[in-house]
């Protein structure tokens, strides 16, 4: 454990995985973001299956002997550069305004220093204006804006778009889902990752992405306790994967599911392959059980107007914010 030159009241130790740990991490992260409840389960299983390859630090931040905050930083494959690491802080709000995150910021600075970085990455949401105002405090710009959107599911009228699931099918194409396709190829993890991957180039980023390791996929994405192996839907163009979107779940509540990736290979766009096989998801959802399916895009991805005509309506945008080091 060691004390926050800038404050020396707060203590900032190395997270422990212990359940303890994890639910006071919860309970920090719960007082920001209630909508999005969490289990530990569900935090052990993303710790125990993170790549190795990219630094990841985690911290609690201690005031009396109490958790009162959480700190990250690290790198991370989904947008990649050498020389620079994202960094995250949240206090819990009952300790808010009392200059803990600008102690936490020049702690993971001071720490990084030997690193020779030329820039910090951050992000938050918003509509989080103590978030916003500290980034824009601290130097840090923005570099991305990425909306969220709500699919209202009792007001989603599928009638409207079953000329779009009988034009894929005209096309010769097939849509299953991933529960039929671990039945029926034995080749189904490696496919889906390369889909994945092909689609993923093409997501709107700050830094490139670097391809994440099959074994790391496998293990991390298709071995999620949240993933619906039949909320994943994958269009097949003969025995090749061309198409996909994905539901997920949480361990708390089944109101509200979430799409993690859907695209084409480039081969197939402009065919109305996506939007077709979000409303397979969308009927999917319904019969679960949910009542929301939430997603989020950057604000210039044509997946976003797909969205809209799909009748999501924006939610405040998630944002991503980089404060500047130095030079290569």
């Amino acid at each position: 454990m060691s004390t926050v030159k800038e404050c020396p009241a707060i203590k900032v130790r190395p997270f422990e995985r212990t359940d303890e740990d994890y639910e006071a991490f919860i309970r920090v992260y719960s007082a920001h973001f209630p909508e999005y409840p969490t289990t530990v389960g569900e935090r052990r299983h993303w710790d125990d299956t993170r790549s190795k390859k990219y630094p990841f630090h985690r911290d609690m931040i201690e005031l009396d002997g109490a958790v009162i905050g959480y700190g990250v930083y690290g790198q991370s494959p989904w947008a990649y550069h050498p020389k620079k690491f994202y960094f995250e802080v949240y206090v819990h709000p009952d300790n808010g305004r009392r200059g803990i995150g600008t102690a936490y910021l020049q702690h993971v600075i001071a720490t990084l220093a030997d690193r020779r970085l030329i820039g910090v990455t951050a992000g938050t949401r918003e509509d989080k204006i103590a978030g916003v105002e500290f980034l824009a405090k601290h130097g840090f710009t923005q570099t991305m804006r990425c909306p969220r959107s709500h699919l209202q599911l009792d007001e989603f009228d599928v009638s409207r778009f079953e000329g779009l699931r009988k034009k894929v099918t005209d096309q010769g194409l097939r849509v299953v889902t991933l529960r039929e396709l671990s039945a029926s190829d034995p080749d189904w993890k490696r496919k889906s990752y390369e889909l994945n991957w092909e689609i993923i180039q093409d997501v709107p980023t700050t830094d490139p992405q670097e391809k994440q390791e099959f074994e790391t996929y496998a293990k991390q994405t298709l071995g999620d306790p949240n993933m619906l192996f039949d909320g994943w839907f994958v269009a097949l163009d003969g025995d090749r994967y061309v198409g996909m979107t994905n539901l997920w779940a949480n361990q708390t509540s089944k109101e509200m599911l979430f799409i993690e990736m859907t695209g084409t290979t480039r081969s197939h766009r402009r065919r109305g392959i996506a939007t077709a096989l979000k409303v397979y998801a969308a009927v999917y959802a319904r019969k679960y059980g949910a009542k929301i399916i939430e997603t989020d895009n950057e604000e210039s991805n044509p997946m976003y107007q797909i969205n809209m005509r799909l009748g999501f309506k924006p939610q405040p945008a998630w944002l991503e914010f980089e404060k500047t080091l130095g030079t290569e």
